[in-house]
């Protein structure tokens, strides 16, 4: 039944959505924040502990910030049902570029590129966006418990130009991916499980996904890493940084280097606006 009425509620929301003038669409943004943030209690107060432990919030702090970070989610959610149905120049007209260019270079090396990024500001949108700008974009993403809603969301994906690839299978089609040139998308920033390295995020021990040190280092591909705030409403920044070669020969110990620099970049940018990161992941799952 649960799985029922989240369909429903997904087709009810979409279809407003695309029928709405986008500006009304703000409005059902926040209340699907707030519905979300009246219905997940645990995940709230989960939320809470992550960003006094991590920023060394009060718990008064704690609490207005949680509220933006749902308010975020509710917007981020509202514009991803929305994606396929943007063009180049809504694109040009929501997002400020900056250092695109970085990515321009890697890929002029002809290895394929690998974006490191993180569960910041809409994440989902930036795959599209990247993909009306011409660029072949594709992720690794885990797959939704709900069949028919992973069906959905993939269908939007796939609509906006967007690749999946899930995670089991990411492997064989990353690296033909890289092959041809193209752009493999990595969200480096959730608990990675047994497969994980553990290094120190935000002071804490937490496990961490290594592909994209990893791909790189196989390949030759390029890391770029690149980040997505929210300014607003349909309103986006993009901050793209320097492309980072791994060489093939590098130690184990080098290439934990590597990510360990790659979690710093991903602080200092949750840091210039924290309501823009998922703090609803249990990243530090293991330590808790």
């Amino acid at each position: 039944m649960k799985d029922k009425v989240s369909i429903f509620l997904f087709n009810i929301f979409r279809f407003l959505l695309k029928k709405m003038p986008p500006a009304v669409g703000k409005y059902l943004g926040k209340l699907i924040a707030g519905v979300a943030y009246l219905i997940t209690p645990k995940r709230r107060d989960h939320s809470r502990q992550n960003l006094k432990r991590a920023l060394g919030l009060n718990e008064k702090e704690s609490k207005k910030m949680i509220k933006k970070v749902y308010r975020n989610l509710g917007y981020d959610f509202a514009e991803f049902l929305m994606e396929d149905t943007f063009s180049e120049e809504d694109i040009n007209q929501m997002v400020d570029f900056e250092g695109l260019k970085y990515l321009d270079q890697a890929l002029a090396e002809k290895k394929g590129v690998i974006i490191y990024s993180a569960h910041l500001g809409n994440w989902e949108l930036l795959g599209a966006l990247l993909a009306l700008k011409g660029y072949k974009v594709h992720s690794i993403a885990q797959e939704q418990k709900n069949s028919a809603f992973n069906k959905k969301i993939n269908e939007i994906r796939d609509n906006a130009g967007v690749g999946i690839i899930p995670k089991g299978l990411s492997i064989r089609k990353a690296f033909k991916i890289l092959k041809s040139n193209e752009i493999l998308a990595i969200l480096g920033d959730q608990h990675a499980r047994r497969d994980g390295w553990e290094l120190d995020f935000f002071d804490r021990p937490a496990l961490t996904f290594p592909g994209a040190v990893k791909f790189s280092q196989r390949t030759g591909a390029p890391i770029v890493p690149l980040f997505f705030h929210r300014q607003d409403w349909l309103k986006h920044e993009l901050i793209c940084y320097p492309p980072r070669k791994i060489s093939s020969e590098a130690s184990e110990e080098e290439l934990k280097d590597e990510l360990k620099s790659l979690l710093e970049l991903t602080e200092e940018e949750i840091k210039k606006e924290p309501a823009d990161w998922m703090w609803l992941h249990k990243r530090w799952k293991t330590y808790n």
